[in-house]
């Protein structure tokens, strides 16, 4: 496996030109604990409570409608392991979320603890990734290292699965979809996690309350000034 070098500004997803050899090649835009993750489905006319394997109530719809974050967990007895899905609107289109999500540069900015996120291999057709990150939670636990590959749908999901490292298992989806008149994006995700035995419980827990929660709600306001920049520098003379 050869490994490809970026810089730490450059995406790793469909829209990031492939350099290899000291040759751009320029491609077309064809995608942690909760880093490397996500998905789950909805379609929409407002919001409606259909979703591919996740069935909004009615007062959870109601709360997606409101701008609220909907997180819905099944976990083991120790709540360190099992499957979350979520679902919030973004005030930005389909294709400014998806190209967020795929810069190693902008994830630092709203995954909890990230500190590597850099590209070991990327498909000829930049249809998938290797991407390699790190996670540090301090003094409390060790270094989370691991490598995922992501394989991506041009402005609508990120299918990502662990390929090696400290998870027992790391595997989900990101779907995005276009809501209103298309300003706006459903974000859907669903994300199957096994830490490490070393971490300790109430570490576990933690992630799926409060940090998971908070960085749906971090990632949407980066991609909300993101679109308010890109509408900005649109209407300048």
């Amino acid at each position: 496996m050869n490994t490809i070098a970026y810089a730490a500004g450059e995406p790793f997803g469909p829209h990031a030109p492939l350099m290899k050899d000291g040759i751009s090649l320029t491609m077309s835009f064809a995608a942690q604990w909760m880093a490397a993750v996500a998905g789950l489905g909805l379609a929409m006319t407002g919001v409606a409570a259909r979703a591919a394997d996740f069935d909004l109530t009615p007062a959870e719809t109601q709360r997606v409608e409101k701008d609220e974050v909907v997180i819905r967990a099944a976990l083991d007895a120790s709540a360190r392991r099992g499957t979350v899905r979520a679902a919030m609107l973004v005030d930005a289109p389909p294709a400014v979320v998806f190209e967020s999500m795929t810069r190693c540069v902008d994830a630092v900015r709203y995954v909890p603890h990230l500190r590597l996120c850099r590209i070991r291999e990327r498909a000829p057709d930049a249809s998938w990734a290797l991407v390699e990150q790190e996670i540090d939670f301090g003094w409390y636990a060790p270094r989370l290292r691991y490598v995922f590959r992501a394989d991506f749908i041009t402005d609508r999901s990120i299918t990502f699965h662990q390929t090696s490292g400290d998870f027992k298992a790391n595997e989900g989806i990101w779907e995005f979809e276009p809501a209103g008149d298309g300003t706006r994006t459903l974000v859907r995700y669903r994300v199957y996690i096994d830490p490490p035995g070393y971490v300790p419980n109430w570490l576990a827990r933690s992630t799926f309350k409060r940090e998971l929660p908070q960085m749906l709600a971090d990632l949407r306001r980066f991609c909300e000034a993101e679109q308010a920049l890109r509408a900005q520098a649109n209407t300048k003379p």
